[in-house]
């Protein structure tokens, strides 16, 4: 049990990070901001969902065909079973020494197995405690079928036995979960909350900004290796299509198409995104920032998403020496957050950092002339 708790954990935990990005990004499209207590509750959700799978299909017993011959009936049908049980257990041992028996931890493990579920799914997903019910007993039916059917055939037999004792006290773990949320003391933002502030303009803080480059980071990822296949199929297909073998020349050539298409598309994309709009890089538009050039010259917009952003790109496309500039100027650009929110690539070409919800908001650090902020009235 310890095995399949620490291994639930971990694998909980290993999803959160993965879908960190997507979830970073759904948090700010559907409300604004990111909210760091509700990924909190997120990631404690894949805990659970893992270790739900964890404790109904692990540990695997060894199959033989003796074992999988004793294993035909895998469907309990007799309600009374647990109580008849029960009873025999107390009138055999007593009821101190039955207390510490399996069978009277297995019912409390299937209780409090889903009290998480009807706190998750009132406290973070918001569902009215019907559905929650109702939810639950699927959950529980899904959970027994799995068992019934020997995880729905891909065991060579089934090893665990469906019990229709187990839906009741699942269900009632659930309810149990009901009622804590009930009395439990509010800490999570309520989805009403967020959605009535996603349009108010927040402060640019440093994290906001460093979820920008991380974000810019990603989608350009993504754009390269889109690119690179998108050249690399061209080529193949001007060389005889997809069939066709390729000579060791050719597969040089490939590499260069490859690199070539990868380097164009992200000049691309990154052009785009200064041309159109309010200039931000899509990282930025994400998290509703928005640079704010001096006397509201366009080609200054360019200059900040060519001068970091291009200049690694292309960096990282030229060759080994220009890699190693590239990465340097990569953490320039992050270590420069620690100076000013505004970036280095703000600070080279003329800009301040603004939020894009309102256009009365003002840059985090005001450029100042003579002592007196650039906001100053003249």
């Amino acid at each position: 049990m310890e095995t399949q708790f620490m291994a639930s954990i971990a694998v909980g935990l290993m999803v959160t990070a993965v879908l960190f990005l997507p979830l970073l990004i759904w948090q700010y499209r559907r409300w604004g901001r990111f909210d760091g207590l509700r990924l909190l509750w997120t990631a404690a959700g894949f805990v659970y969902a893992a270790a739900i799978v964890a404790f109904t299909v692990f540990p695997l017993p060894a199959f033989s065909a003796d074992f999988c011959a004793s294993r035909r009936s895998a469907l309990v049908l007799d309600p009374l079973r647990f109580p008849r049980e029960l009873i025999e257990l107390i009138q055999t041992k007593g009821l101190l020494s039955a207390s510490s028996d399996w069978l009277i931890w297995e019912l409390v493990l299937n209780i409090v197995l889903f009290v998480p579920f009807g706190v998750l799914a009132r406290r973070v997903l918001e569902w009215p405690r019907i559905a929650v019910f109702i939810a639950a007993v699927g959950a529980s039916l899904l959970i027994e079928s799995t068992q019934y059917t020997g995880n729905w055939g891909f065991a060579p037999c089934p090893y665990r036995f469906a019990d229709p004792t187990d839906l009741a006290t699942n269900t009632c773990g659930a309810l149990i979960g009901i009622g804590l949320e009930r009395i439990a003391p509010r800490i999570l933002s309520t989805k009403t909350h967020l959605e009535s502030q996603k349009e108010s303009a927040r402060p640019i803080t440093r994290a906001r900004r460093l979820f920008g480059m991380v974000l810019d980071s990603w989608y350009l990822l993504i754009v390269a290796v889109l690119s690179g296949l998108g050249a690399s199929l061209l080529y193949v297909l001007t060389q005889g299509g997809p069939g066709a073998s390729l000579t060791p020349a050719q597969l040089l050539v490939l590499e260069h198409w490859i690199f070539t298409g990868a380097w164009l598309g992200s000049i691309a994309f990154i052009v785009s995104s200064a041309l159109i709009g309010n200039g931000a890089s899509y990282g930025q538009r994400t998290v509703y920032l928005s640079p704010r050039p001096l006397n509201d010259r366009r080609w200054r917009l360019l200059l900040r998403a060519l001068v970091v952003q291009g200049a690694i790109v292309t960096g990282f496309y030229l060759g080994y020496l220009t890699l190693f500039l590239g990465l340097l100027w990569a953490v320039v650009a992050v270590v420069s957050l620690a100076a000013t929110p505004r970036g280095i690539s703000c600070m080279l070409a003329g800009c301040e950092i603004g939020d894009s919800r309102t256009s009365n908001a003002l840059p985090l650090l005001p450029r100042r002339q003579g002592g007196r902020s650039s906001h100053s009235k003249r």
